[in-house]
């Protein structure tokens, strides 16, 4: 078996048109969307980088792994961008390194970091992979992902020949500071620059004729006081050159932090820079979904696209990771699984599904054990339509500095718990939300239904202690 995994890092689903955006142009995922499976309620356990990809990995959120020792000494080693892989020296075994907790000897494992050093992951993320190759942005690139784009097809003739391998993009595209490219960006500002509807100039109430003859009166005596007028010097004006408008730039670089929900302006000029980025990313992927295509790797290998936190962007008061303020936004993420030669495409499943259900279902693809102390479940029964939930609610948990919140899901409810508040802050009350009518969560109800939030609670915290 071939997977070829893809983490887009700070990707909300309600970005995508997969998930019902009609804004935001992504064609590519799009269509990658109509040949797979999407997961439509892919909720996280832990909404934080390493979280994720401990979940992803097999050791769960809240899980600390030991840290790997520094390589040689000197910790890791980059690599010029390109198709060298990255010199690591002897690596200790870790989560997919052979047997343990990994997933095996069988498959391959090649690791791309296309993202920037500063968002690196933990060294012990990097530990036991067989390649890693760095295709990290280039500040002389007009694009950070140019640097993957032009080493992603050595890479994929490298594993020509690898029958079974597991080939891992890493991409911080998403994350601020963001590059902007101005002509998508500006796209997304004409889109704001809607005509005023006109109105019926011809048509005449035939109730009031009286109303009509004076209206004639008026205009013709406005007609004639401005003939009478004189005439302005039209040749001197055209000479005059108009000045010339200063292009907005985009939110390219916005700081973690609280934000004003109410400065209209900021959060339209924040979300249209943010919608230049994701349709920009959407066609960086295109170019790497085509080389797929191109190497027969969508008939013989499955791909799968995710990320490992949404990050907000002032919906709930905040921008980036903030406060665990676990709503909509940061916690819904997008999971689509395009299986190979496209079966069970455009399905949908409906089900909850959480990371740790990703690295069952990759050792569910390879064939390979997964690890006992990991709470997923495989995702391919759902993926087939052999079964429709495996979840009847998710649990989120998510500490950030002094402030820990913790959150229940269920069919018809979403209930956010805060356990501590940080010192000066405003005190911050549960809050309960009806589902799947309040999409965007902006309507607390818990006041009217403190029964159903103190039951839900009980199975929030009776659930985390297990």
């Amino acid at each position: 078996m071939k997977v070829i995994f893809f983490a887009l890092n700070g990707c909300p689903a309600s970005w995508l048109g997969a998930y019902g955006n009609d804004w935001v142009g992504t064609p590519h995922l799009d269509r990658l969307a109509s040949e797979a499976v999407t997961f439509d309620r892919h909720i996280s356990d832990c909404p934080e980088p390493s979280a994720a990809r401990r979940a992803w990995l097999g050791a769960g959120c809240g899980s600390n792994p030991s840290p790997t020792p520094p390589l040689n000494g000197e910790g890791l080693k980059s690599s010029e961008s390109g198709v060298a892989p990255v010199a690591f020296g002897s690596v200790p075994p870790s989560f997919l390194g052979k047997g343990g907790r990994g997933l095996g000897s069988a498959p391959r494992s090649i690791l791309i970091r296309a993202n920037h050093p500063d968002t690196d992951a933990p060294d012990w993320f990097y530990a036991g992979w067989d390649e890693v190759f760095d295709a990290r942005p280039q500040a002389t690139d007009d694009s950070p992902l140019d640097a993957l784009l032009r080493a992603f097809p050595a890479i994929l003739d490298r594993l020509a020949d690898v029958p079974d391998f597991l080939l891992w993009v890493e991409t911080d595209r998403l994350i601020p500071p963001w590059d902007v490219q101005q002509d998508v960006f500006e796209a997304y500002l004409e889109d704001a620059e809607e005509p005023e509807p006109e109105e019926d100039s011809d048509h005449q109430s035939e109730d009031d004729p009286d109303d009509a003859d004076e209206i004639d009166a008026e205009t013709e005596t406005a007609e004639q006081e401005t003939e009478d007028l004189e005439e302005p010097d039209v040749e001197a004006e055209a000479d005059q050159p108009l000045p010339e408008e200063e292009p907005v730039t985009p939110f390219a670089d916005p700081p973690t932090g609280p934000f004003d929900r109410s400065d209209l302006d900021a959060w339209d000029w924040l979300h249209r820079t943010f919608a230049a980025v994701v349709t920009k990313l959407d066609a960086e992927l295109g170019g790497l979904f085509e080389h797929l295509r191109e190497r027969g790797l969508d008939q013989s290998a499955a791909w799968i696209v995710t990320s490992d936190y949404g990050h907000p962007l002032g919906e709930h008061g905040q921008i980036g990771l903030h406060r665990p303020w676990l709503h909509e936004e940061f916690v819904h993420l997008p999971l689509i699984m395009r299986l190979p030669q496209g079966k069970q495409a455009g399905r949908r499943v409906l089900g909850f599904t959480q990371p740790p259900d990703v690295c069952h279902t990759l050792h569910a693809l390879f064939g390979t054990t997964p690890p006992t102390n990991s709470n997923g479940f495989s995702l391919l029964p759902l993926a087939h339509g052999e079964a429709e939930s495996l979840r009847p609610f998710v649990c989120t948990k998510l500490e950030l500095g002094d402030a820990t919140e913790i959150a229940i899901r269920t069919e018809d409810s979403a209930l956010l718990v805060p356990v501590r508040v940080p010192e000066g802050d405003t005190p911050r009350e549960p809050l309960l939300y009806e589902k799947p009518d309040d999409r965007w969560e902006v309507n607390d109800i818990r006041a009217r239904n403190i029964d159903r939030a103190d039951e839900l609670e009980a199975k929030l915290r009776a659930e985390l202690q297990k």
